[in-house]
């Protein structure tokens, strides 16, 4: 009778252990699945696919960080390509695993990035009202990524705080968030980061609000002057901004 539960303990441990080695070996294939889809991020179809893989991975690691604030970022991108309830749908998803992952780690930096972005392009689609409530928190978040990870996103925080101030309404702004302190901002992701555009951009944004349009034209000119594999990991953001580049030029200038 020994003999026979020993047999059973044993036959429960390898079943229970190829388990583990089939849900590993399926994380790994969905895992590689959406990384080959994440470097062309900035098509849509393939994005899809991208966050459907990722989503299947977590489902066998639900703690995974990575995948976590991949999901956030890559929700971020549908929203901005999505049309409609989609779009807020789509930022709503991007808020909530960034609040996964805070929950995992409270001084995770694209935990709190991401949310915050999230959440500020959520609003802005709401309307007025929903950001003028959820502003203050959302710029709290953008100072937090700051005194966590100074440069995160190649100054992502920069340029979140950059883009409130450029659009929020003059009579709104507080002191010490002006268009200036805007410019001042990212020229400081700038400086740290040169070669990634979309600091130009934004920057360009300000720049024309100001009414300072030779400088606007030479910011957004500066986009397509840097090559597209300057930085690998980011060619989808360099090829989705020289797009934008290109069009504010023609919108703005003619050109």
């Amino acid at each position: 009778m020994k003999f026979f539960r020993e047999v059973l303990i044993i036959c429960f441990v390898v079943l229970m252990l190829q388990g583990v080695a089939l849900a590993t070996e399926k994380f790994s294939d969905l895992k590689k699945t959406g990384d080959l889809l994440w470097k062309d991020r900035d098509n849509i179809v393939k994005l899809k696919s991208c966050i459907e893989a990722y989503e299947k991975a977590l489902n066998i690691q639900q703690d995974n960080q990575l995948l976590l604030s991949r999901l956030s970022i890559g929700y971020y991108w549908l929203g901005n390509m999505s049309t409609g309830k989609a779009k807020k749908d789509a930022y709503q998803k991007g808020m909530s695993y960034g609040d996964k992952l805070t929950k995992i780690n409270p001084k995770s930096a694209p935990g709190l990035f991401w949310n915050a972005t999230n959440h500020a392009a959520y609003c802005k689609q709401a309307g007025f009202v929903k950001s003028a409530i959820n502003i203050g928190a959302i710029k709290e978040r953008a100072r937090e990524v700051m005194k966590i990870e100074p440069y995160y996103y190649r100054g992502g925080p920069q340029r979140l705080l950059g883009r409130i101030y450029w659009g929020t309404p003059w009579y709104a702004r507080k002191k010490g968030e002006s268009l200036q302190d805007g410019v001042n901002l990212i020229k400081d992701a700038i400086s740290k980061y040169p070669n990634f555009v979309l600091s130009y951009l934004f920057l360009g944004d300000l720049y024309w609000e100001m009414s300072e349009k030779k400088l606007a034209r030479q910011t957004f000119e500066k986009v397509l002057k840097v090559p597209e594999n300057t930085l690998p990991e980011f060619m989808p953001e360099h090829r989705r901004d020289t797009k934008e580049a290109k069009k504010k030029l023609k919108e703005y200038f003619g050109l």
